[in-house]
């Protein structure tokens, strides 16, 4: 029995915009610092789909536990809270 391909391979620029997701992300949260933003209003802000929020922001705090696991440093970290069952992210600065 022969598999077929799930996904097809992507180009390298889609791979860069995805990857740069979370740079979107993070960069519209730290303009923002006096407030949190639900992965919804996060998307609806950027024009990045809420699954495509959700995704990125999971990613990003697998590489915030590595980075204070390995003692590197950043000068923000995202924090977040659940408030009646929806996710905030707010930007605070190291």
């Amino acid at each position: 029995m022969t598999h077929a391909l799930a996904h097809v391979p992507i180009d390298a620029a889609e791979f860069d915009a995805h990857k740069d997701l979370s740079t979107i992300i993070t960069q519209f949260l730290c303009r923002n610092k006096d407030k949190g933003f639900s992965a919804a209003e996060i998307a609806q802000a950027t024009g990045i789909s809420e699954a495509d929020v959700n995704s990125s922001m999971m990613k990003l705090s697998f590489s915030d536990l590595a980075s204070s696991i390995s003692g590197k440093r950043k000068n923000f970290r995202v924090e977040d809270v659940i408030i009646n069952g929806v996710i905030y992210y707010r930007c605070m600065s190291e």
